[in-house]
């Protein structure tokens, strides 16, 4: 009797261990996925979101629990033409519904989302981690490599099988969730907001892949950038002086075109957002001008 105690106490302890090694995802935990046109996709969980907030400020994460080597192969060893993209979300039971996405677009801040489009993007993450969990629970694989023509694929998921635009997740998400790499995504908290207009998402930092595979989260504080609103133009001594209002923690700068449908250049002066009205100058080329102002966290 002792010998067969031992012995299922051997087998349930070997059966936890490949539960704990395989790909085992739960609401919260945070979705790596690397993906290129002719290729399999390369999914991991990397484990719950709640590491990568609440940092200080500049504080940087080395993330290696992923098989850099296993993206290497499946790619053959070239990531030039691979994306990469970074996804969470809570249950939909919890008393403070959000999703953690990244950003790959380079200007704007995203706002909060009415309930309809948290719970289709909800949906797609869940669904993105529930299909390896159940598909790779035989072989307790900590990783799900699959063809991108596959329905459990994050390529056929995010895309609704090819019908709608996978980098948008079907058009549910207000950016680009994928990067090029090298690359870096910006990585934003996405809430549940019924005011009009909809406050800035807060971003807890950024996800840094460089061309080797090597991804590093940088902490940047989870600020409410607010986007800036022309409030005057003043032409003076040659110069356009726009005028426009801040908010603390953004980074604010001009942007110019001779009309509206551009092209728009970004001018490299910036200037910091205190919540007070900022001033940027322009030297026109032309006698028509359209302004608009960037706002960034750095």
């Amino acid at each position: 009797m002792k010998r067969l105690s031992g012995l299922l106490l051997a087998l349930l302890a070997a059966g936890a261990a490949q539960r704990a090694s395989a790909f085992d995802y739960s609401d919260n935990d945070l979705l790596l996925v690397f993906r290129a046109d002719g290729f399999n996709d390369v999914e991991f969980d990397l484990g719950s979101v709640s590491n990568y907030l609440g940092l200080a400020s500049g504080a940087q994460v080395t993330v290696t629990n992923f098989d850099l080597g296993l993206v290497n192969s499946n790619f053959g060893g070239d990531l030039s033409t691979v994306n990469f993209a970074l996804l969470a979300a809570t249950a939909n039971t919890n008393p403070l519904p959000r999703v953690w996405l990244g950003d790959a677009s380079s200007s704007g801040t995203p706002t909060a989302l009415t309930y309809s489009r948290w719970s289709q993007l909800h949906s797609t993450v869940s669904f993105l981690g529930t299909q390896p969990t159940i598909f790779t629970a035989t072989n307790a694989s900590a990783s799900y490599v699959v063809s991108a023509s596959d329905p459990s694929s994050f390529s056929f998921i995010a895309s609704s099988g090819g019908q709608l635009n996978g980098r948008t997740l079907g058009g549910a998400a207000p950016f680009s969730v994928e990067s090029t790499i090298p690359g870096t995504l910006a990585f934003y908290e996405l809430q549940i907001s019924t005011v009009t207009p909809k406050p800035p998402a807060p971003l807890w930092g950024r996800f840094s892949l460089d061309a080797s595979g090597h991804l590093v989260f940088t902490a940047g504080a989870a600020v409410t950038l607010t986007p800036a609103r022309i409030v005057g133009i003043v032409s003076a001594g040659g110069q356009w002086q726009v005028s426009f209002t801040t908010g603390a923690g953004g980074n604010y700068r001009l942007r110019s075109a001779a009309s509206l449908n551009g092209p728009w250049t970004t001018l490299p002066a910036s200037v910091a957002g205190d919540g007070t009205v900022k001033t940027l100058n322009d030297t026109p080329s032309g006698a028509a001008r359209f302004y608009s102002i960037v706002t960034s966290s750095n």
